[in-house]
């Protein structure tokens, strides 16, 4: 999340690392597991830009690098052995073409500036396979969306592609995140992999049925 003063950071840094204990670490790492394996295994380097707990980064420490904002944040993160600097959407401090990837979920709302943000993240892929998936919260429900107060702006399918498109990226697509309702019970209950199962159901089984997420996009956009 984007913030522009040390104490808002400081702020933010604390609340990530007081929150997202229990199921709600559980299914972080479970919604991890599945965009690391369908959309970025083989891949390296990766970044993760923005990554709160690192619930994506430690999909694979050895080859994802996570890019923070929060000094708190990166100092943390750095005592468990994950491979984070301090940097921001906006400056990522990483040389031209240095990554195959970059994950970047639920920043972009936050951003006043979203085109300097996707031009950044341009920046640093590699010019021939470079690939960004974006997440981003949809206008479908309002309420929930101001219910954080740091949300400047949600996003549609036409906002993404003109996102894309002014982010220099030679080819995109959009689409809406798998139908989750439910997971977090499926998770307590029956366990790890029977929820990564519901998780795959969803995305390729509703997702043929026009049963999907409306909450949220994914924007997946390639350099080349």
């Amino acid at each position: 999340m984007e913030t522009n003063t040390s104490s808002s950071q400081t702020s933010y840094g604390d609340y990530i690392l007081r929150t997202g204990k229990g199921i709600v670490g559980e299914l972080e790492l479970l919604l991890g597991a599945y965009w690391y394996q369908t959309k970025f295994a083989g891949k390296a380097p990766i970044l993760d830009l923005g990554p709160g707990r690192c619930w994506f980064t430690k999909q694979n420490i050895g080859s994802i690098l996570a890019v923070d904002n929060s000094p708190e944040l990166v100092e943390h993160f750095k005592r468990e052995k994950i491979d984070i600097k301090l940097g921001d959407a906006y400056s990522i401090p990483y040389a031209d073409g240095y990554f195959e990837g970059v994950f970047c979920c639920w920043l972009f709302e936050h951003l006043p500036d979203p085109e300097r943000a996707i031009r950044e993240i341009h920046r640093v892929l590699k010019p021939q396979g470079g690939y960004a998936c974006v997440i981003v919260p949809t206008p479908n429900d309002m309420v929930a969306f101001y219910d954080d107060y740091t949300h400047v702006r949600p996003f549609t399918p036409a906002s993404l592609k003109q996102l894309a498109e002014n982010g220099a990226f030679a080819r995109h697509h959009i689409d809406w995140l798998p139908w989750t309702r439910g997971l977090t019970r499926v998770l307590g209950l029956l366990g790890e992999a029977t929820a990564y199962r519901y998780l795959r159901f969803a995305d390729e089984t509703l997702r043929r049925l026009g049963i999907v997420n409306k909450n949220n996009l994914m924007l997946e956009a390639w350099r080349a």
